[in-house]
């Protein structure tokens, strides 16, 4: 049974129903992640919330939060009779099912309040999805939904379309990890985001647009003027996806400011289109590729378009098939490069030859390198090799974070006389076990910067 809460200001169930009732000023957010609450405590949460407009931030995730008790929920959101003041809800993995979406699409529809809204992993299935679209025509307040690993198809997709048509509030969508194939994205694009300017991040990772999506993906692209965050890793768009993109990448036309296309199976032909279509862009600041089949021969493109390319901030390459040649490459144009900040390269089979020759551009007096992060994990180094590479990195050069197996476990890079406590403060936004993951696993964009 439990008896705890998961908030150090409060001691038991109990206490915390008290502080509600009692409209407490300092209780702003509640969070009960991984508490078996059930249908009787949250109905009786529910009530304690009719009376309370301290409470701003509810998340309720993998509480067992049933279809009923998203009813009650629902009506205590919107009813005008209650004072209640949430305005971020978090539902994620719970039973809700698509009783339970049409319940939330009611209330969304009604809300004045509610900024955040987040089912992720609820079974909304198709009919859920449409029952929050047809809600979100109406609502005026939501900036940000999530509805990821949800099973939903193109007849969701639609719908969404349909929504994104006349909703001109929401800034972010997630719909990652769903069954949306190319019909679903021509929905998305061509229908939705082409008279849509409010939109600002769209998550479409681990769907299966495949190449004809991709297609899709870009012919929006060159029309929209909102979006500037998008992610369509693990939609098996291939090479001539990655072409289809490219195509509007070269086009100033596009607002884009960060993409993320890994693992969708590109190799080096892809490779080449996207850094061609780079050597002209100067809008896009971050590009994730990682988990493709890029090797050498793109690593060469890629050095080309870095000398060239004066936008591109952040680039993702983690687990690829870039060798020693390949890393060769990429040093090469980071030499000239003035500009990427952030270069991911973990998880690939370059070995001792192209470590030695990468640190060693990165710490040469004529470097014009303003590189600040970089991640080596789990490459072919040997061991002494790598702990080389950090002691020069730590002595040479620019980086603040080095991802390797020998650094600090939070990858900060201490120099002589440094203030370790001073650097925690500092650096405490990196603070994390893979460089992949900076964004909090509540907001499902982390699932997709790759």
């Amino acid at each position: 049974m439990m008896d705890k809460v998961p908030s150090n200001k409060f001691s038991s169930w109990q206490k915390t129903l008290n502080d509600i009732k009692k409209n407490d000023p300092s209780l702003s957010e509640l969070d009960f992640t991984g508490f078996r609450l059930g249908e009787a405590r949250i109905a009786t949460l529910t009530q304690a919330l009719r009376s309370n407009n301290s409470v701003q931030k509810l998340n309720l995730t993998g509480t067992d939060c049933t279809a009923k008790a998203v009813q009650q929920l629902a009506d205590t959101l919107v009813n005008s009779l209650f004072v209640c003041n949430i305005h971020t809800l978090i539902l994620d993995n719970n039973p809700i099912g698509p009783d339970g979406a049409q319940y939330l699409g009611m209330a969304v529809g009604s809300s004045q309040t509610l900024l955040t809204l987040k089912v992720n992993g609820c079974g909304l299935g198709d009919d859920g999805a449409i029952a929050m679209a047809r809600g979100m025509l109406s609502n005026k307040t939501v900036t940000t939904l999530e509805m990821g690993n949800n099973q939903l198809g193109d007849r969701a997709a639609q719908a969404v379309a349909k929504m994104l048509k006349v909703n001109d509030v929401l800034e972010g969508l997630s719909l990652w990890k769903n069954g949306i194939l190319a019909a679903g994205a021509k929905y998305l694009f061509l229908t939705g985001l082409a008279s849509n300017s409010a939109l600002q991040w769209l998550g479409l990772g681990g769907n299966n647009i495949g190449a004809e999506g991709a297609g899709y993906v870009a012919t929006g692209l060159s029309t929209n003027e909102g979006l500037q965050w998008l992610a369509v890793g693990g939609n098996d768009i291939g090479d001539q996806g990655a072409l289809k993109i490219a195509s509007v990448l070269k086009d100033d036309g596009c607002i884009l400011q960060s993409i993320g296309l890994g693992g969708n199976g590109i190799g080096d032909a892809g490779m080449t289109h996207l850094c061609k279509s780079m050597w002209t862009n100067t809008f896009l600041e971050s590009l994730g590729l990682g988990g493709n089949n890029i090797a050498s021969e793109g690593c060469e493109h890629l050095s080309e378009m870095l000398k060239a390319n004066r936008a591109l901030r952040k680039l993702i390459l983690s687990s690829n098939l870039i060798d020693d040649d390949g890393v060769r490459a990429v040093a090469d144009g980071m030499a000239i490069n003035d500009v990427v900040t952030t270069l991911l390269m973990a998880g690939n089979p370059f070995g001792d030859e192209g470590a030695k020759y990468l640190i060693d551009k990165l710490t040469n007096n004529q470097s014009k390198t303003c590189l600040k992060v970089l991640d080596v994990h789990n490459s072919n180094m040997s061991e002494g090799i790598e702990r080389a590479f950090l002691e020069k990195a730590r002595s040479d050069s620019k980086l603040v974070l080095l991802g390797s197996e020998f650094g600090r476990r939070d990858h900060r890079i201490l120099r002589n006389g440094e203030d370790e406590n001073a650097a925690d403060r500092k650096y405490s936004a990196f603070a994390s076990p893979t460089f992949e993951r900076k964004v909090s696993a509540s907001n499902m964009r982390g699932e997709e910067n790759f």
